[in-house]
Formats: structure tokens, sequence, C-alpha cells
């Protein structure tokens, strides 16, 4: 049998080896020296690098549901092939047997990924990368891997701001989405980005622990960056001067002080140079809070749909603040905000929403006596169909869940847990009117019961998630999930005290007379001391082979 390889139209066999995984042309590779040459000449497909923890899985030859470690295996200490020494993505067999194999993605291996894709890379995700540093950065820009559009960074506190800015500048009119979660990058970086990226629309700054408000200006302060870049960003710099980037207004570089320093001066006299953001994730930056929530919002509401900045001080007055972000005296009315996800979970409770006022509204909109309202809020954001305000003492109260339910009919997640204050009269509402709810985590809420549990699930009977942790509920509970939902995919009942052996094994087994049996993907009652320890075993036996039932364990009950 002749070679396809070498028998089909190079075009061809492009387009049979793209059909395959990463991990796969990998394999191939080590089928002979032709295919190895073929596949690592041919950069389109290596257009896509998404690494898991710092290292590829794939399926076994060995056996049913073991792995085979991928890793980049970039130097010949091992006396190995001439094909490894060139840092090709290698599935070893012998990984199996010797751990001392397998190690996290260094910058050898990116600087061989780039020397290989070269232009063609368009998304690199690296989700843990603790051992990269700027070489790695640098190796992307020296081997002009400048179509990425995707770039994921994430768990690195090696990489200095200055290597990143020279990526992102020789990125910048083609990055979209940016995720560096748990880096150190600052609020000056921040600022660059912005003025630097017109097309991005994702960017996630999570647990960047330098991240403060000043990350995100307002329009007018955006005028004027200023950063001290290394000889590598200055260079690229010049560059873009000399081709006349008209994303640029000028660049001026500080000659006659001796200093490298570089300031970039966008025209930003309106919103139309910024990206049009539509999503920030600012998860756990604990210098983040209102201020910061309110200017993304002013800034960036024109497209922004999704924002969370959960883990942060945000106060419950920001509902106040995103409400003035908009022109309320325009004559053709208020333009809405595209929001369409909003999480705010930790909010401090020093202000109650029910006697906040509205503050500097014009008195032709609203009159002197105006009282700000929940309604105000709802007018300049209809479009929210994911709500997040829960945390640890969450202020929410029974008033506030009412007015979610009365104007966001069309909800489908929210999540409220840890609001000691919430009751029965809160769930009634949202059975009541937000019946296309398909999410909904009302754990640790200390003062909901089975009277809101039954009337949430009546109403709601389509829902997939269901997080009741912590609860004061009983088998009657659990006994109206069994009867009104079919469709549910996760149900968590831990530590909640008062359900028994016989409420899980009657909700179960009405599980198993309707749908819910093939839908249902994850069951928890841990630390739920009215449950026996097989009851768990009881459970996996009667729904799916595949289904996580995670119960009390015998150690619980000594």
């Amino acid at each position: 049998m002749q070679d396809p390889v070498a028998v089909l139209p190079s075009e061809l066999v492009v387009l049979i080896f793209r059909k395959l995984a990463l991990q796969e042309i990998v394999q191939c590779m080590s089928v002979c020296k032709m295919w190895c040459q073929f596949l690592d000449g041919c950069a389109v497909l290596w257009c896509t690098i998404d690494m898991r923890n710092g290292m590829y899985r794939g399926q076994s030859a060995k056996g049913s549901g073991c792995d085979k470690l991928v890793t980049l295996l970039g130097d010949s200490a091992n006396g190995t092939s001439r094909r490894r020494r060139r840092g090709s993505l290698l599935l070893s067999s012998e990984v199996q047997e010797n751990n001392d194999d397998v190690r996290i993605i260094t910058d050898a291996d990116i600087d061989a990924i780039a020397r290989r894709a070269g232009p063609a890379l368009s998304r690199l995700s690296l989700d843990f990368a603790p051992h990269l540093s700027d070489y790695g950065m640098y190796a992307l820009i020296r081997n002009n891997c400048t179509s990425i559009r995707h770039l994921d960074l994430q768990a690195n506190q090696t990489i200095t701001t200055h290597a990143l800015e020279a990526l992102v500048m020789s990125l910048r009119n083609r990055l979209e989405f940016l995720s560096l979660r748990s880096t150190e990058i600052d609020d000056a970086f921040v600022q660059m980005l912005l003025i630097s990226t017109p097309h991005l629309v994702h960017l996630d700054v999570s647990f960047c622990r330098k991240i403060t408000k000043s990350a995100f200006p307002l329009v007018d302060q955006l005028s004027n960056i200023v950063f001290t870049p290394p000889a590598d960003v200055v260079a690229l710099a010049r560059i873009i001067a000399e081709q006349g980037d008209t994303a640029y207004s000028r660049v001026l570089f500080a000659a006659d002080t001796g200093s490298d320093e570089l300031l970039v001066t966008r025209k930003i006299d309106d919103q139309t140079c910024l990206p049009r953001l539509k999503c920030i994730l600012a998860t756990g930056c604990g210098c983040v809070g209102s201020t910061a929530a309110t200017r993304i919002i002013k800034v960036f509401g024109k497209s922004l749909e999704i924002l969370d900045v959960t883990q942060s001080p945000v106060a419950i007055d920001v509902f106040q603040h995103i409400t003035m972000c908009v022109d309320w005296d325009c004559a053709d009315g208020i333009e809405p905000l595209k929001l369409q996800t909003l999480k705010l979970s930790n909010m401090d409770s020093n202000v109650d929403i029910d006697t906040m006022q509205r503050a500097v509204v014009p008195e032709s909109t609203a009159g002197p006596e105006h009282l700000w309202s929940f309604q105000d809020f709802a007018l300049v954001a209809p479009n929210l169909t994911s709500i997040s305000l829960g945390g640890k003492d969450s202020c929410i109260t029974d008033g506030m869940v009412v007015r979610i339910a009365m104007h966001y009919r069309h909800l489908l997640s929210l999540d409220v847990h840890g609001s000691t204050r919430l009751s029965h009269s809160g769930l009634a509402a949202l059975g009541e009117n937000c019946t296309q709810l398909e999410h909904v985590d009302i754990s640790e809420c200390s003062g909901c019961d089975d009277r809101g549990v039954v009337a949430l699930v009546g109403g709601c009977t389509g829902l997939k998630s269901l997080n009741m942790g912590g609860l004061h509920i009983s088998d009657a509970g659990l006994s109206a999930i069994g009867d009104c939902l079919r469709g549910l995919e996760v149900l968590l009942l831990d530590s909640c005290l008062f359900v028994t052996s016989q409420g899980i094994r009657s909700m179960v087994s009405k599980f198993c007379e309707s749908g819910c049996r093939q839908t249902l993907r994850r069951l928890s009652f841990s630390e739920c001391y009215g449950v026996a320890a097989d009851d768990a075993a009881w459970c996996r036996e009667q729904l799916r082979p595949n289904t996580d039932v995670t119960g009390n364990s015998a150690l619980s009950f000594e």
C-alpha cells in the first residue's frame, strides 16, 4: 500500500489532518520520517495550541480510561532522536512507566511551538504555566507570531509586564480574547491594553492582586498613558511610528532627557477608538470595587454583555451608580445597556437598597422628590438573564428578590447564596414570576424552608441546576423536587440537616419514574446526618451509571 502522504495532493492531506486534534497530529508525527517532516513544516496545523495544565492528555492505547500524557520534550538529554531534539510535541508511551519524563511547559517549548507555527498561530491557551518567563513571550515575537487572536495565560508570577506589553503591541490589531488570571499585571498595563487593542472583546484579569479601580479610568483620563518599556518595546513602537499606524495619533520619545520613557497618546475624543469589550472578568481583585464597576459600565456599556466583579468589595448602591451611567436627558429616551450577565457577589450592606435615593437626577426627568427605585435600573439594563448577588452574609433581602422577579421575568440564572435575610416569600416571588429559571443557587440561605422550595420548584419546572446546601428543608421539600422537576441536571443538598434517607430514596424513585433520571448528572447530599451511609450506593444503582453521586461516608457517623 502506498503512503497517502506521498501520493495524495498536499492540499488534500492538510484537509485530512486538520480534522484531527493536536495530540493526534503529534502521534502521527511518530509514524515515519516523511510524516514527521510534512506535519512539522505545515504551519496551518499548529494554529491552535490549547494546553491544559501545561501538558496534553489523550486516551491511552493501553486499556480504557487511562491517560497518556503529552509533553513537550525540547532537549536531547536522554539521547532522544533528532525529531525530539527539534522540540516536537510527543506522545510518549514511556511516560506512563517513568513519571520523571513529564514536566510542565517551559520557555523552550514555547519557542519550539513558535518556530513551527509562525504567523499561522491564532490561539494559544496555557491555563497553568508557572515556569514561563519573558523569554517565552519574546520567542513569540521573534518568530513572528503576530496573528494570535486568542491568548490565555494564567497562573504565572514570573513574566513581567514589560514582556506582556511587547507581546500585546505586536498583536494589537489582532487580539480579541485575552485572559491573564493570577498574573502580575498592574493598572498601567490594563490602561495600555485598552488603548492598544481595538478589536479586544474578552478581558479576564481575575485574581490579579495589583489591579485596582485605576485600571479602568474614564475616557477623558485615557488621553495620556505613560509607561517605561524595555528596549524591545521601544524598538517596536518606533517601527509602528515609522509605518504610520493610524491607531496612534502620535508616538513620542523623551529623547531630550535621555530616557526610554514612551508616551503613547491616542485620539480619545470619544469611545469609538476603544475596544468594544463584551466580557470583563475581574473576580477576586481586592481593590476593584463599586467605582471600577461603574466606570466599566460607563465606558463600555454600549457593548458589554458580561461583567463579573465577584469577591471584590462592591456596595449595594452600585445599582444606583450604574443607573446614572446613561443619559437621562436624551430627547429620544435612554439607550439601554446590552448587559446580560452581572455578578456582584459579596456586596457590602452599609447601604439599604430600600432607602437609597437617586443622586444627581435632572428635575426634568424625575423631579426633586423622586426616589431611586429598582425599576430605574431595570430600564437601564433590561436584558439581564443572569444575576449573581450572593456571598457570605449577603445583604440581599426578600424585597430585593421580589424586585428582581417582577422586573426580570425572563431571568435564566440567579445566585443569592448566603443571603440569610431571604425567606420563603422571596422564593415564592421567583416561582410566580421567573418561570424560565434554569440555574438557582440559594445555598446557606438559612431563612428559607420547605414552603419556599415548594413554591420555587412548582413555578420553575425547567430548573437544570439547584443548589440548596445548608437549607432548613425536610423530606417535604425533596418530595416537591421529585414531583415537579423533569430536566434537573445538578442537585446539591449538602448540609441539609433535616432530610432523611426516606426523603432521598423517595425523591430518587420519582426521578426514575420521570425523565429526570436521564438528565441528572450530579447529586450530592454529604453531611446530611439523617441520611445513611449506604444511600449513595443505592442511588447509584437506581440512576444512570455515569451520574456523580456523593453522600455521607461511614466516617461521618463515627
